[in-house]
């Protein structure tokens, strides 16, 4: 047994069997204190040094790498709720997001909570479920989850709730009963016999090979961020409208039943962000006029069972503030739960702005 096991199993209070050959139990309690600064104290630290001491507390498990390595969480758990908004996925792609992954597989995580920690704890439960922080929820999440045991953090609606660069972790550590529905292969695509002229050769299961590469989303991701930053650059503006064809079309075509499932995958993912990007301001072509121009009558009627998935194409290919949806009580709830949070986030950067 490597000693990251023997720790864990120790620490989880397996205390029924007499191990005869390893080293008697090592009890090391939680300090009244971890002597963490609760108050806003700038102090220098770097990700190298976070790194050592939790690694350290890893290998050598004694009260001073342990209470070190607690002043290490801490220092993540606060650059986690301070961190921008608009810079949490590239944060987390690099140094930072390995730093916490590391801490969350450790056995840290497993140990009771100093008086302080708690306090801490439940200082960032209740800022996250203030009215008015959905815009910082993912820097709530962040921040929350290495004070929680593995499965005790719940987000309420986590497919629809958290973006896809986190979903994978935090399905992994907080719920991973949810792990078989978030890797649900789509097979389940359909070309709709009632949709409107193909606006891409690429649908189906062939499209839905692209949302399943890691390096194909990466990709996605870029140019959006790209398309933001330089909007009217002309090979980033090509590429995106590209992509825009395959995700509406997979849109068109999917089984009314699966909407909500193609929903929580990463064409989800990726439609909002172009959405939140102001790319359906965007017609390059006449293919783009086309779905425009075919898409407005087809998504007037919400009262069709195909309407959640028309309104989601046509939304693709026109400016949101050109947009009102009148009786929005016949789309279904995970549609209107997401209209309104990306509203509710495009007024935030406006604000912002």
């Amino acid at each position: 047994m490597g000693l990251r096991s023997w720790i864990r199993q120790r620490l989880n209070g397996d205390l029924h069997r007499i191990d005869l050959v390893a080293p008697g139990p090592v009890e090391i309690p939680p300090p009244a204190r971890a002597g963490l600064q609760l108050d806003p104290v700038a102090a220098p630290w770097s990700v190298a040094r976070l790194t050592d001491l939790l690694r350290e507390a890893e290998h050598q498990p004694t009260v001073t790498t342990l209470q070190a390595a607690r002043l290490a969480r801490h220092r993540l758990s606060r650059f986690w709720l301070d961190a921008p908004v608009d810079q949490l996925e590239a944060l987390y792609a690099g140094e930072l997001g390995t730093l916490q992954r590391s801490l969350l597989q450790g056995s840290l995580v497993q140990q009771d909570l100093a008086g302080d920690e708690q306090r801490w704890r439940d200082q960032l439960a209740r800022g996250m479920a203030q009215p008015g922080e959905q815009v910082r929820q993912i820097n709530w999440v962040l921040a929350l989850m290495p004070y929680t045991r593995p499965g005790a953090l719940k987000v309420s609606q986590p497919l629809q709730a958290l973006p896809d660069w986190l979903l994978g972790d935090y399905v992994a550590y907080c719920a991973p009963e949810l792990e078989e529905q978030l890797n649900q292969p789509a097979g389940l695509l359909k070309a709709g016999a009632d949709a409107p002229e193909p606006l891409t050769q690429r649908r189906g299961e062939q499209a839905m090979a692209w949302f399943r590469d890691a390096e194909v989303l990466a990709r996605m991701r870029a140019l959006i961020r790209q398309y933001k930053q330089m909007p009217l650059d002309q090979e980033t503006l090509e590429e995106l409208c590209g992509l825009r064809r395959v995700v509406a079309q997979l849109w068109l075509d999917v089984e009314v039943a699966q909407l909500q499932t193609l929903h929580q995958t990463a064409v989800g993912a990726i439609t909002r962000a172009l959405l939140l990007a102001g790319f359906g301001d965007e017609l390059l072509d006449a293919t783009d006029e086309r779905a425009r121009r075919e898409l407005l009558p087809l998504a007037r009627d919400l009262s069709q069972p195909r309407a959640a998935g028309y309104l989601l194409a046509l939304l693709l290919f026109v400016p949101l503030e050109s947009v009102t949806v009148e009786s929005a009580d016949q789309l279904p709830d995970w549609l209107t739960r997401d209209l309104r949070e990306i509203a509710a986030q495009l007024a935030a950067e406006q604000v912002d702005r």
